[in-house]
């Protein structure tokens, strides 16, 4: 087996499918990063709230594989993973709680932004959901998880991500009373929560 040099997702070789889901096994990754980055270049409070959400579901996911102890597919022996649980896929659980939690303030902000805004938040939506899916296919195809325990991941997923969406609205009375300290407001620390078009409005 060959694997990619960050996740090592394993894939047979000669298997462009294979290969090409492996490196779809990413997006987690990379969506952590993408909202770090997010995070530390925009400073919106709602956006490290998010962040503090995303580790939160792992956290929730991983603790539930422990819980269930439920074994992987067959394929685990290949991968050397019969070691540990699939059930849910943290993977898939991941991407669908992002989707979830996006999708929701994109219907909450639609009503506020302009026609090429909310285009162009439908078409981010749709990439996330041909995204979540994707990885989700990835862990069967590539063997790490049987489908039972990739629909468990995205269920657990959804759910936490509509709930969180909840904390984010819960909280946003914090956020322009913590924006105005000024200590964070030496940091760049800003409030747009609810605000449609934030690049217009700076």
């Amino acid at each position: 087996l060959k694997h990619t040099s960050l996740s090592c997702a394993q894939y047979h070789p000669g298997d462009s499918i294979g290969k090409l889901l492996a490196h779809v096994s990413l997006c987690p990754v990379l969506l952590l990063c993408f909202q770090l980055s997010k995070v530390y270049t925009r400073r919106e409070l709602h956006e490290a709230v998010l962040l503090v959400g995303l580790v939160l579901e792992e956290g929730v996911a991983r603790a539930l594989k422990h819980l269930m102890k439920h074994p992987r597919p067959a394929t685990c022996s290949m991968l050397n993973l019969c070691h540990s649980h699939g059930m849910p896929s943290s993977h898939t659980s991941m991407m669908f709680a992002y989707l979830a939690v996006s999708s929701c303030i994109a219907l909450q902000l639609s009503r506020q932004r302009g026609t090429v805004s909310r285009v162009l938040a439908a078409a981010e939506q749709l990439a996330l959901a041909a995204a979540a899916v994707g990885v989700g296919c990835s862990r069967v195809y590539l063997g790490y998880h049987s489908g039972d325990q990739v629909l468990a991941g995205a269920l657990l997923g959804s759910v936490f991500g509509v709930a969180w969406f909840g904390v984010l609205r819960m909280l946003a009375p914090l956020y322009g009373v913590l924006a105005s300290w000024r200590m964070l407001q030496r940091l760049g620390v800003k409030d747009t929560w609810g605000v449609g078009e934030p690049l217009a409005v700076e």
